[in-house]
């Protein structure tokens, strides 16, 4: 995209998520642990549906070392989540991150990528949500606003893609990269929907590639 289109991207994004973002407590109180356990808890899972198992192992456990050493007694907090598979790569990420970090939550890519359990998308979360580290998130969301607005051909394996990857770092902003994060995420949710998305009430209709194309082929 060209730098106007750029700035009418990131703009309407900041924006909405301001007016518009939802609320979540590992939104509202961010650092790396609460951030890392919500994105554990949000894997293929409701956001409404994480709250509740969020803020209990929140009040209970306040750190990875009081969480892993009580960690049967969290267990049934989360077991309603499903997905048994999630506790035991939960359990031996905090197994790791005690041993081999004292218990603190790394921020460097390569250390965070070697924690089992965490992927890309989890490792990015961390660092920008956790630490305020200007980083770049991609999941089917990010992949769909990002290459809806730049008419780029959307498939399964476009999030290994160098050049997808390199358009969607390149979309983020200097500033306020925390808030136009969450917007992107709270944009696919609400308006560039996988499915029927709201093309009329979307701000970015104008310069969108895709909405401009789809249009185009019903002339």
């Amino acid at each position: 995209m060209n730098t106007d289109s750029l700035i009418i991207f990131q703009k309407n994004l900041i924006r909405f998520y301001l007016l518009e973002g939802r609320i979540y407590p590992w939104r509202i109180d961010r650092n790396p642990f609460k951030v890392y356990i919500s994105e554990i808890l949000l894997q293929r899972t409701r956001a409404d549906q994480v709250v509740p198992v969020y803020q209990q192992l929140i009040e209970k456990f306040p750190d990875t070392i009081s969480l892993f050493a009580d960690f049967n007694r969290a267990i049934p907090i989360m077991y309603p989540l499903g997905r048994s598979i999630r506790l035991d790569y939960f359990q031996k990420g905090l197994r790791y991150i005690n041993e081999y970090y004292n218990g603190q939550i790394p921020f460097e890519r390569k250390d965070l990528l070697s924690v089992p359990g965490i992927g890309p998308y989890i490792e990015s979360a961390i660092r920008l949500f956790g630490y305020n580290i200007r980083d770049t998130i991609i999941d089917t969301n990010v992949i769909r606003v990002v290459g809806r607005f730049n008419g780029i051909e959307i498939h399964p394996e476009i999030r290994r893609k160098k050049s997808f990857i390199s358009i969607a770092r390149n979309s983020v902003p200097e500033e306020k990269y925390v808030e136009y994060s969450y917007g992107l995420l709270d944009f696919a949710e609400k308006i560039c929907k996988s499915r029927n998305p709201d093309c009329n009430n979307c701000k970015l209709a104008t310069e969108c590639l895709w909405n401009l194309q789809k249009r185009t082929n019903k002339i």
